[in-house]
């Protein structure tokens, strides 16, 4: 439909989209019309509004991508009052969230891939262990009652695996 706001100069086409709520209850129920969540996109694009749904809700997740570079990587933390310098620390930043976004595509489970940096951290860093050195090598010894040891050992050999 289209549809023109009194603040707009001009008139919009808008999407309205009706999904029906699930309940999983196990047994079948009547949907009424109680039951609809309608969503609407204001667009210029001549998509079927299914498409038009799928493609906005696509673009949405970038949100959740800069607040995870906030929150995780402090990328909204200015660290001088020199340009250069700051630039050179957003740039490590994002690198170093790229860096992570490309381990766990390629060396965690798909449970773990979903992982902010800051839950990663809580179940895989933030428990005991000790660093051993004998002899040339290095060791990292977990405590034994770990809860994450066995995913841990998996990203260690997938991780091995990339030298």
């Amino acid at each position: 439909m289209t549809y023109k706001a009194t603040s707009w100069n001009k008139a919009r086409r808008v999407a309205v989209i009706r999904k029906a709520q699930v309940f999983a209850d196990g047994q079948g129920r009547m949907v009424f019309d109680a039951d609809w969540q309608y969503e609407a996109v204001v667009t210029n694009l001549e998509w079927e509004p299914v498409d038009l749904w799928r493609f906005y809700n696509q673009r949405c997740c970038m949100e959740n991508y800069i607040k995870e570079a906030k929150n995780g990587f402090s990328i909204d933390r200015i660290a001088t009052g020199d340009f250069k310098a700051n630039e050179l620390d957003l740039l490590i930043k994002l690198i170093a969230y790229n860096v992570f976004e490309h381990f766990k595509r390629g060396c965690c489970e798909p449970v773990h891939q979903g992982y902010t940096i800051a839950r990663f951290r809580l179940e895989f860093f933030h428990c005991a262990a000790t660093l051993i050195r004998h002899g040339r090598s290095v060791v990292l010894k977990l405590m034994k009652d770990f809860a994450s040891r066995y995913a841990w050992k998996q990203i260690e050999a997938r991780v091995a695996k990339l030298e």
